[in-house]
């Protein structure tokens, strides 16, 4: 057995909780900024909206080849306040509607553009603090 080798692991499996905890910190703090820049463009004579954005911590997601480990959070908009109902009793969430538009209503992004102006920044930090903690 090669000498030092508890020593390694040991160092890898702290040095793998700090990342880890890096990562959910950084995630969580620029998430909270761009759902406050989503709330900012959201459409002001809607306070159930802006209200409804918020920030969610997420362990795993799902994807086409099934569940995994995830490291972050999910930004959310729209909750039960915010559901609509139209003429025909069909129920949708205001959220998407004011995201993307009917035939009858126009569109009034506010997520996407949020998310398409920090993306670079919100990488770039989370990037940073897994970095520094694998350093440190």
């Amino acid at each position: 057995m090669v000498k030092g080798l508890d020593e390694v692991q040991a160092d890898l499996i702290r040095r793998l909780y700090n990342v880890r905890l890096a990562a959910k910190q950084e995630a969580r703090t620029q998430g909270e900024g761009v759902a406050a820049a989503a709330r900012y463009l959201a459409p002001h004579d809607d306070g159930d909206l802006i209200r409804s954005i918020r920030v969610e911590d997420v362990d795993s997601v799902t994807t086409s080849k099934g569940e995994r480990d995830f490291i972050g959070v999910s930004i959310k908009a729209g909750d039960e306040k915010t559901v609509v109902t139209n003429s025909s009793g069909g129920r949708f969430q205001n959220a998407r509607i004011q995201e993307f538009g009917t035939k009858a209503r126009a569109a009034n992004p506010f997520f996407f553009p949020a998310w398409k102006a920090n993306r670079r920044r919100v990488r770039s930090a989370i990037s940073r603090a897994v970095r520094k903690a694998w350093t440190s």
